[in-house]
């Protein structure tokens, strides 16, 4: 995998870096932005000069009015204004306020008196600078209208007679000039008339066209010097830098992570610099990651392809044919396993033993993939290997027990049915290492065939296992699985269960072998729905179509049964005389019973055949182990008689005779009475009849018992 592969089908990167990008557009935008401040700053600054050069120009006039003023006798103007003529007096104040016209370089001075009503005005003194504005001065008495103004000039006018306001600083209607008016008062402080000074613009125009001008091009200047440093320290610490990191980015995608070694040219340890950096070790990082990705898939490919051969290795260890022998038609057996992975630890296996004998074989792995299918090869091979030797499945377990567990560092173990079918007689002898219960069909019932299971295999060494006896007869089935069904899980967390299966299984107990384990999986899916599948799912079912015509008589068996009907049956059985054998010995007494007996008989029974088979395997032979040879005669009582069943218990253990204790007092309390004896009064009293012998070297009990 490349980086450029990886880039291709999802982004596009130019060949070349455009133009007008970050480095053209930012000094761009910094130009525009500082021409924006330097007209802002021009703007304002040329409202603060002018509003103050107009307050100071305020202060000027008002200073030449109130000098004007000092000219002016205000107690002689109504002498004036009523008619009087220029007296020496007025000369003298003419004269002063020509000079102050002509010195100050005003426009006007004058003096006017309002009528009544403010419609005209009487003119007292009036200059004219002839330099300044053309036109003559008014003569004393002269007589002007007002009523051209507005109201607001009048206002003005009438609030300078009464004194309201002592200055009033305007423009003219054309902006030529600037006018400050003041009272003129008599001696008892009474507005009599008002004084006026005219200062021409062109002087203020003149100052504000040479502050424009100056400030300027001065403020365009120092915008141009800061513009050009600013850009230059820009592109010196940002864009240049930028335009490399953008440069040398593009350059990693379109040359496959590589980069060309320009950003060592960015020192410093700025924000970009930094950045910079973090490009680099970035190229460094990817290309190490790529390496390893293209690595790892490159393993990955070759992980998948050996688990491949390995699932398919697995499949072929396990046997494919059915049905899986044509010279046995009376059996029927399918089985299927699924593994949760690629491989799994579940596994089945079937096999003759012999010819009259047929071995099934379901197991489950602790743990999933890899490890448990090589622990399930070693288990399913030592399975088979010892299964061919041996004709029990309890020995079968305790070897293959003991060689698992050597060496068994990872601590697997594995749950495991085995049940060893006599083709000829339809007994099934079983062992249960942990393993869930199967399922069996069977006098018209599906229920679950359910025994005390021992430890499972691998999980500790020395262990003993012990072997159930049942009979099938022909069209009875028995179905082996793993916890894969019963386990399986759906979204809801809920577990399939026992019960559903139980259900399944009986609704499709028409089905043949094969058909029934496509509909419990069938089932099973359905309850499963979209929820992954955790747990390898292994089914075996196996279906004895009929009893073999001939064959070997069982092993166990020392004397032959009766075929006849009506006929009596004795069968014989030798086990090993350990306390792990007393569920398969009791399992070979009901296997002889009749069908109905109650519920009190076979726990009397019960009680009867363990005290006389745990005397034996705790006391005939100790210290050491032997054997203990169990005859069971059934009579079927013919003519209306209940049928009565024998038992005989022979061993080569010390002579004893159980009878020959005294029976225990059962009138005293359990304080009172002399510990042991019980059992074997009670076997007296369950029994219809109990004798003992000592013969050719073996102790012999037999026991009858009426099976009323």
């Amino acid at each position: 995998m490349k980086a450029s592969d990886n880039a291709s089908g999802t982004s596009k990167v130019p060949k070349t870096l455009n133009p007008s990008s970050l480095i053209i557009r930012l000094p761009l935008y910094i130009v525009l932005f500082c021409s924006f401040l330097y007209i802002v700053n021009g703007l304002i600054g040329y409202r603060v000069f002018k509003s103050l050069f107009e307050d100071e120009y305020a202060k000027i006039t008002t200073q030449f009015a109130y000098t004007a003023l000092s000219y002016i006798d205000g107690d002689a103007i109504e002498g004036y204004a009523e008619g009087g003529s220029p007296d020496e007096a007025w000369e003298e104040a003419d004269r002063k306020l020509n000079v102050l016209t002509r010195t100050a370089a005003l426009a006007y001075i004058y003096v006017i008196v309002p009528d009544e009503k403010f419609e005209s005005r009487m003119y007292i003194y009036d200059t004219v600078h002839p330099d300044v504005v053309n036109g003559k001065a008014y003569p004393l008495g002269q007589i002007s209208s007002l009523k051209n103004y507005d109201e607001a000039y009048i206002a003005r006018l009438k609030s300078v007679l009464d004194g309201e306001d002592d200055i009033r600083f305007v423009y003219n209607k054309t902006g030529g000039h600037v006018t400050t008016s003041v009272p003129v008062k008599d001696s008892s402080g009474r507005g009599v008339a008002i004084l006026s000074i005219v200062k021409p613009m062109s002087e203020v125009d003149a100052l504000k066209a040479q502050y424009l001008r100056t400030t300027s091009v001065f403020s365009a200047i120092m915008t141009v010097l800061f513009v050009i440093a600013y850009i230059i320290l820009l592109h010196k610490m940002l864009t240049k830098p930028l335009y490399l990191v953008t440069r040398e980015t593009a350059s990693f995608v379109r040359h496959r992570g590589e980069l060309s070694g320009t950003l060592k040219k960015i020192k410093g340890r700025s924000e970009i610099a930094i950045l910079a950096r973090a490009v680099e070790q970035m190229s460094v990082d990817i290309n190490r990651y790529i390496h390893d990705l293209t690595q790892t898939t490159a393993e990955k490919e070759r992980l998948s392809a050996e688990l491949d051969v390995a699932t398919q290795i697995q499949a072929n260890m396990l046997p494919r044919i059915f049905p899986p022998y044509a010279d046995h038609p009376e059996i029927e057996l399918f089985a299927s396993m699924v593994p949760a992975k690629e491989v799994g630890g579940d596994f089945y296996d079937f096999f003759m033993t012999d010819n009259d004998h047929f071995a099934v074989v379901v197991g489950d792995v602790s743990g999933k993939g890899v490890p448990a299918a090589l622990f399930m090869v070693v288990a399913k091979t030592l399975l088979k290997n010892i299964g061919l030797q041996e004709k029990s499945p309890a020995r079968i377990f305790e070897k293959v027990n003991e060689q698992l567990c050597e060496g068994n560092d990872a601590g697997l173990f594995v749950t495991c049915w085995m049940g060893i079918l006599t083709i000829s007689t339809g007994e099934l002898v079983f062992a249960n290492a942990g393993h869930t219960a199967p399922v069996i069909f069977h006098g018209g019932k599906v229920e679950y065939l359910t025994v005390k299971p021992n430890l499972m295999l691998a999980g500790m060494p020395g262990m003993r296992y012990a072997d159930h006896c049942t009979r099938l007869l022909p069209g009875d089935r028995i179905f082996v699985y793993t916890d894969g069904v019963t386990e399986a899980t759906n979204a809801g967390n809920e577990l399939y269960g026992e019960q559903r299966l139980i259900l399944c299984m009986a609704d499709k107990r028409m089905l043949s072998a094969k058909e029934l384990l496509e509909a419990v999986r069938d089932d099973v899916n359905r309850f499963v729905g979209d929820a992954p599948q955790f747990d390898d799912i292994t089914m075996l079912e196996l279906s004895l179509k009929a009893l073999a015509g001939a064959g070997t008589a069982s092993a166990a068996a020392t004397e032959p049964e009766a075929a006849g009907p009506g006929e009596a049956r004795t069968v014989t059985k030798i086990f090993d005389a350990t306390d792990e054998n007393m569920g398969p010995v009791n399992d070979f007494i009901h296997s002889m019973l009749p069908e109905g007996c109650s519920a009190e008989l076979l726990n009397k029974l019960d009680l009867a055949v363990e005290e006389i088979y745990i005397n034996i395997a705790h006391y005939a032979y100790t210290p050491g182990r032997g054997t203990a040879e169990i005859s069971c005669r059934l009579e079927p009582g013919n003519g209306g008689a209940a049928p009565r069943l024998t038992i005989c218990f022979r061993d080569r253990g010390k002579p004893f005779n159980p009878l020959a204790r005294e029976d225990p007092d059962i009138t005293l309390s359990a304080e009172e009475r002399d510990i042991g004896g019980l059992g074997i009064f009670l076997t007296k009293k369950f029994m219809d009849s109990v004798s003992y012998e000592y013969a050719d070297g073996q102790n012999v009990l037999t026991m009858s018992k009426t099976l009323a």
